[in-house]
């Protein structure tokens, strides 16, 4: 059995006083892929954030390598944000940034000491491979809503994380830019590395197979407990 990497503890989730993750138990093993699935405003993208401790918890803890996320040292929490990386679904990039800022930024924050001719090196190599062939001097704004959800692709992948968090990262991307993230991502996980994710895309899920588990009542169960059925019809690539 791998080793255990995240471990959730009776963990639960209101927001406006509406509960939308209560009372649930899950341990994501190092190096394996979980997917998590659900209909649109189930509590997938709580879920990922909850794991990745973007979210504090309203009740229980998420255990990352046995240490509570939320009470981690200061020199415990920067290493976790150093193994792992989110691609959110509206990618959440910089407005005021420019793509080169939004996507060196994560070495800038984790390898201060990288020179500046490194970094720019790097984020032309990771854009370049994502199949973004603009300017790097352009805001988001200037790019179309594909073309963001690539560079917030890039800045996730840039550091070359252990742990990835995607939550509906082919949205809005072509076939032919789903299947190049598609590869990128087999080969993060031939390396051993842990995947997290949620998407609606069954080909996504065909290419990057894991352990499934379905949001029901705000509960995450397994896919293969009896009379769930898989909540994952569309396919948006």
């Amino acid at each position: 059995m791998a080793e255990p990497l995240f471990e959730l503890k009776n963990l639960s989730f209101s927001s406006k006083n509406n509960s939308i993750i209560h009372d649930t138990n899950l341990t994501i093993e190092r190096g394996t892929t979980t997917i998590i699935q659900g209909e649109s405003g189930s509590g997938k993208s709580t879920m990922l954030k909850l794991i990745a401790g973007i979210f504090v918890p309203s009740g229980g803890k998420v255990l990352y390598n046995g240490y509570d996320i939320q009470t981690m040292s200061a020199q415990q929490n920067e290493e976790f944000r150093k193994k792992s990386a989110f691609v959110f679904q509206n990618s959440a990039l910089w407005a005021n940034q420019d793509i080169l800022q939004n996507v060196s930024l994560p070495l800038q924050t984790h390898f201060p000491k990288m020179t500046t001719y490194e970094r720019i090196r790097r984020v032309k190599e990771m854009c370049t491979s994502l199949g973004y062939a603009r300017a790097l001097t352009l805001r988001p704004s200037d790019l179309s809503i594909g073309e963001q959800k690539k560079i917030a692709i890039a800045r996730a992948l840039i550091t070359s994380p252990e742990i990835l968090f995607l939550d509906e990262c082919t949205e809005s991307l072509g076939r032919s830019a789903s299947e190049i993230v598609i590869d990128i991502l087999k080969d993060f996980c031939s390396q051993g590395k842990t995947l997290i994710y949620a998407s609606h895309s069954i080909h996504f899920r065909n290419n990057l197979p894991g352990k499934e588990y379905i949001i029901d009542k705000g509960i995450l169960i397994s896919e293969n407990e009896p009379g769930l059925k898989n909540s994952g019809t569309q396919d948006e690539i």
